[in-house]
């Protein structure tokens, strides 16, 4: 990540992003189960991790990606 400009408050928006991954899979193994099938179908129409990707994409579009031009 160094290499596409984040500085130390980037990885804690990082961070941040992750353990809200973690809550939100956390919430839907206990609604759904342990098994893949389950827990992916639950995903699908999870409100969270449909914010939470669009809230990553728009923070990662905010840097370079190393041995691309723009």
């Amino acid at each position: 990540m160094t290499s596409r400009g984040c500085l130390e408050p980037d990885f804690e928006t990082i961070a941040d992003f992750l353990l809200r991954a973690a809550h939100i899979a956390s919430t839907m193994q206990k609604e759904h189960g342990k098994l893949s099938k389950s827990f992916l179908k639950g995903l699908e129409s999870n409100k969270d991790i449909f914010e939470l990707r669009n809230q990553v994409e728009a923070f990662a579009f905010q840097f370079a990606m190393p041995g691309f031009d723009d």
